[in-house]
């Protein structure tokens, strides 16, 4: 019965899937499954920790627990009542909910006259909580409704179908978990509907990056503007109002920083200097330099190094 639950379960009703079996616990029938592939030390970004899939008994309970990481709850099938701070709520077949660190949570099954089938991912990481949020969950109020749908159980199965590939799992099974939950990401965002609008203040923030990424590169106000969706005119105003200076200033100020690291930083001449940040000659790049600094970028860079020994 279970063996065939997983393929009629976790792929729609295609019986095609080779891997696992549901083990049997106290509360439930389930496949538990966990990303064992390696990754670089200092990568903190968002990342798959494990997955699983389940039906519930009659007495399936779980909790009161707490756990180190996020973890979104499909409810493919069945009703659960969902316990947490202080608060219940029902979830029902086709909602999601989300735990998150270090809440106690207890959900338990509600009605025995349908199956109760589950599959989970918890992630961890940063950007989790802001993707999370921007999903629709939140600490408060960690339940989506109607968040399930074809799409997303696609995608869950490929999910699995990596995290059940023999460990140790690679640095490629790594990095394809993580394409996975940035297109499950996609795909809840776009399910509950992305705001047309963005606020001003994220916008402009967004902007400025952009600047500070691509400001080496001869990039211009009104390409910058292009990229915000919004006239050069109205651009600048809400930019400089935002950073109490211009665009084209905010430019100048990133060029400028990052002549100056140049100039006391590396022994590259002032013309191989002037050429990496943009500007088609070394004329208008000491003109520039000048003009900001008081100084030709040779006086500086004698200046600052002092007297030669």
């Amino acid at each position: 019965m279970y063996d065939r639950f997983i393929k009629l379960f976790v792929l729609g009703r295609r019986e095609t899937m080779e891997h696992g079996k549901l083990a049997e616990y106290d509360h439930e029938y389930a496949e538990y499954l966990f990303d064992t592939s390696s990754s670089p030390e200092h990568d903190n970004s968002m990342r798959i920790v494990r997955g699983g899939i389940g039906e519930g008994k009659p007495n399936y309970r779980s909790g009161p627990k707490r756990i180190e990481c996020y973890s979104i709850h499909f409810v493919r099938d069945g009703h659960l009542t969902l316990e947490y701070r202080d608060k219940r709520t029902q979830v029902r077949g086709g909602d999601l909910f989300c735990l998150y660190p270090n809440v106690s949570y207890t959900y338990y099954r509600q009605s025995n006259e349908e199956p109760l089938r589950l599959c989970w991912l918890a992630i961890d990481g940063a950007g989790a909580e802001q993707l999370l949020k921007l999903a629709g969950f939140d600490a408060d109020n960690p339940v989506v409704r109607q968040g399930w749908n074809r799409q997303t159980e696609e995608l869950l199965e490929s999910v699995y179908a990596i995290l059940r590939r023999e460990p140790p799992q690679t640095m490629s099974d790594h990095l394809e978990l993580k394409s996975r939950l940035y297109q499950l990401f996609a795909l809840l965002l776009r399910a509950r509907g992305e705001p047309a609008a963005v606020r001003p203040t994220s916008r402009m923030q967004a902007c400025a990056n952009y600047i500070e990424l691509h400001a080496l590169d001869g990039i211009t106000v009104q390409q910058v503007a292009r990229m915000a969706g919004l006239n050069r005119t109205y651009f600048s105003t809400v930019f400089s109002r935002t950073f109490g200076i211009s665009p084209a200033e905010y430019i100048y100020k990133v060029r400028m920083n990052r002549a100056k690291d140049l100039l006391l930083a590396t022994s590259a001449s002032i013309t191989e200097i002037a050429y990496s940040l943009g500007y088609p000659s070394l004329f208008a790049f000491t003109r520039a330099f000048k003009k900001y600094f008081s100084l030709s970028p040779s006086e500086y860079r004698g200046r600052s190094r002092g007297p030669a020994e």
